[in-house]
């Protein structure tokens, strides 16, 4: 009869453990965000290429609190404008932007190869960048890693002095 109510005791423990285990696996919260990060890019005199690069978090303290959680990371959108420009006028500015290993070039096909960066400024054009899945494996192995994802912007211009503000804008929905 002991054996019984040892085997009993045993099996009910076992089962809470397991069940304790599925209900975890069940619970899965969205939690969705929008970072933004602005860029400030200055190109010297005689020079015609740019590199910049900006530390980029969630900064949401759900997310941060469970970064050893992180089930799914989805880029619902991904936005670029440039906000300010001062120095020469009507530069024209090619590019792309790195996260991770992986480039994003800074036009959709759509678009032409190059963009005039006082009138883009002066305009307010928002400029859509088509996500992909390297882009949010990389930045989800970024952020489970230590909670800061690394975005650049590289590239080139027509004409310089020039320094201008890329705001890169991001909406994502992460499960945890």
């Amino acid at each position: 009869m002991k054996t019984i109510k040892t085997f009993f005791a045993l099996f009910i423990f076992a089962a809470t453990f397991t069940s304790c285990d599925a209900v975890d696996d069940l619970v899965k919260i969205d939690v969705p965000t929008t970072f933004t990060k602005d860029l400030v890019i200055t190109v010297s005199e005689g020079e015609t290429s740019f590199s910049e690069t900006a530390a980029i978090s969630i900064d949401n303290d759900e997310v941060q609190d469970n970064l050893d959680k992180i089930d799914n990371i989805e880029i619902t959108k991904l936005t670029y404008q440039i906000v300010s420009v001062s120095g020469t006028e009507n530069v024209v500015a090619t590019g792309m932007f790195t996260a991770s290993s992986s480039s994003y070039p800074w036009f959709e096909a759509s678009d032409s190869d190059s963009v005039n960066l006082t009138e883009a400024a002066a305009a307010g054009t928002i400029y859509n960048i088509d996500v992909n899945q390297s882009l949010v494996d990389a930045f989800e192995a970024d952020l489970k890693s230590g909670a800061t994802a690394t975005l650049s912007a590289s590239g080139t211009v027509s004409d310089a002095p020039v320094t201008f503000t890329v705001r890169v804008t991001a909406d994502v929905k992460v499960t945890i």
